[in-house]
């Protein structure tokens, strides 16, 4: 009976650069961080909104842009990854956004995978005003690169107005 040998090389030689990982910090982890938000009152409950802003899946209905939205497999809440397909200007585009910090019914943290900011940082909130109704809060964390520090109010405007539309368009779903 014959014996069938298989050989193993294992090679030694430094890693090409292609696969080294950079150590170059970025120009904006230093810079100031910044929050702007919008906010809505929404007569429905927390729960209800939460079912409604939270499965990736329901993405398509809160963004004319994006087409399919889905969670990829074996983590939910904390260190969850939503993958979205968006298209926009007629060409495709995927991006997946991790959840960073999650309180059920009441607060997520999330950051899209890959941002040139290191701080950008999305904080959905919901909490129950004294008249019974859920009050709705998207914020958005960010910096600027130095040369743009000047336009700050221009961000600060586009920002809390893309938090503004999408409050309201939460809000829609239930009146």
């Amino acid at each position: 009976m014959a014996t069938h040998r298989s050989a193993v090389t294992i090679y030694t030689h430094a890693m090409s650069p292609w696969f080294k990982k950079s150590t170059a910090t970025s120009p904006l982890a230093e810079a100031p961080v910044y929050f702007v938000s919008a906010s809505t009152p929404i007569k429905a409950s927390r729960e209800l909104i939460w079912d409604l802003i939270k499965p990736a899946e329901k993405g398509p209905l809160l963004s004319p842009e994006t087409v399919c939205g889905f969670r990829a497999p074996d983590v939910e809440g904390l260190g969850e990854i939503q993958v979205f397909i968006s298209v926009r200007a007629g060409v495709e585009h995927v991006s997946a956004v991790e959840v960073m910090e999650e309180i059920p019914r009441e607060l997520a943290i999330t950051r899209t995978m890959g941002d040139e900011d290191p701080a950008a940082r999305l904080r959905y909130a919901l909490h129950t005003a004294d008249d019974g109704t859920s009050v709705f809060e998207v914020g958005k964390y960010f910096t600027l690169p130095p040369e743009e520090s000047e336009n700050l109010a221009r961000y600060e405007r586009n920002y809390e107005l893309l938090c503004q539309h999408y409050v309201e368009r939460v809000r829609s779903f239930f009146e």
